[in-house]
């Protein structure tokens, strides 16, 4: 039974190769730099700065959608099953 275990890993390698990932690229594409990598932290920062969140007000949508969620299941409680 435990050369059953191999296996698998037997089978995949005889599958087709994978494809040529650089194939579909642009010439244009493929003589572009990599993009600059920056810390997240500072851009979340400056999303919330620009978007102030009012808790309150996201606090009543929040329980509006849940009420709303909560009649929809009740609805769907009250419907016979065919």
């Amino acid at each position: 039974m435990r050369w059953l275990l191999p296996l698998p890993l037997l089978l995949a390698a005889c599958g087709d190769p994978l494809p040529d990932l650089d194939a579909g690229l642009s010439p244009a594409a493929r003589d572009a730099p990599f993009p600059e990598l920056v810390p997240l932290g500072p851009l979340l920062a400056q999303t919330d700065a620009l978007l102030p969140r009012d808790a309150e007000a996201e606090g009543r949508s929040l329980e509006a959608r849940a009420a709303d969620l909560r009649r929809r299941a009740n609805l769907l409680r009250q419907l016979p099953l065919t």
